[in-house]
């Protein structure tokens, strides 16, 4: 008896289906990545046809990996207006930082129980990269050395959930921060400093002072983010006051040239 791929129906479909999957998937990681690597920056518009033909796929893919970075809160969605990188907010901000810091805290002293030589020199050298680069103009690149840092800390913890959730807190914050403007150089010499106190403590295998450490340069970094966020919207708001004073002056002049009868 020969059997034919009709005696099995849903083999087909599946093989099809999975091959979608994996072409959302990539879309989806691929226009993460633009966004992590500042291709698009937070509050840029995100176009279905320039996107599909920079990642040579068709619209479809886009959408739906659009769709889903809107459900994860990358990405926003305005009727008529279309898909905006979303910029983070004060709200989500403070409760990330706050998430962070509790991470952090359980972090650091796990680490320190489980640390050896190897796993201090690794982190060293993670703080060395972090180092090398607070000369640089500010960038995702540097958000993405402290990342390796913080998360190289939940690493020696020895908990992957940990290590899995904190990156996940990174992930929301990194791609959802601006790093254009608005950023004092002083600042990445002294996350610096902090974390090079945290080390030498780690290395005492000092618990209390290594968790005040990091608490300290968590709420910092807290602090600088929201700082920035209220520059911005002080700014928004007065370019759009800007803008409504330039309308009614408009609309003024256009009275006076051509009066009502």
């Amino acid at each position: 008896m020969q059997i034919t791929s009709m005696d099995y129906p849903l083999k087909q479909p599946k093989t099809k289906s999975r091959g979608s999957e994996n072409l959302s998937a990539r879309v989806y990681n691929e226009i993460k990545n633009l966004i992590l690597c500042n291709e698009v920056m937070p509050g840029q518009k995100l176009h279905h046809q320039q996107l599909s033909e920079r990642l040579g796929v068709s619209r479809t893919p886009v959408r739906e990996a659009l769709t889903r970075l809107v459900q994860e809160g990358y990405v926003a969605f305005l009727p008529n207006r279309g898909f905006t990188c979303k910029e983070i907010r004060m709200q989500e901000a403070e409760e990330l930082y706050d998430l962070h810091e509790a991470l952090e805290a359980f972090a650091v002293q796990k680490a320190i129980e489980n640390l050896t030589v190897t796993g201090l020199n690794q982190l060293r050298e993670k703080m060395e990269l972090y180092g090398g680069d607070v000369q640089n103009q500010f960038s995702r690149e540097r958000l993405m050395y402290d990342q390796d840092i913080h998360l190289e800390i939940a690493q020696l913890a020895g908990n992957e959930t940990l290590k899995k959730t904190l990156g996940h807190v990174f992930e929301r914050i990194v791609l959802k921060r601006r790093t254009d403007g608005l950023y004092d150089a002083a600042r990445g010499v002294n996350a610096h400093q902090q974390h090079l106190r945290l080390l030498q403590s780690m290395e005492q295998r000092n618990v209390a002072e290594a968790v005040s450490i990091v608490r300290a340069h968590i709420r910092k970094g807290k602090q600088n983010v929201l700082s920035d966020l209220e520059q911005r919207l002080a700014i928004r708001e007065l370019r759009a006051t800007a803008t409504v004073e330039k309308s009614e002056n408009q609309t003024q002049r256009k009275e006076e040239k051509w009066p009502q009868i």
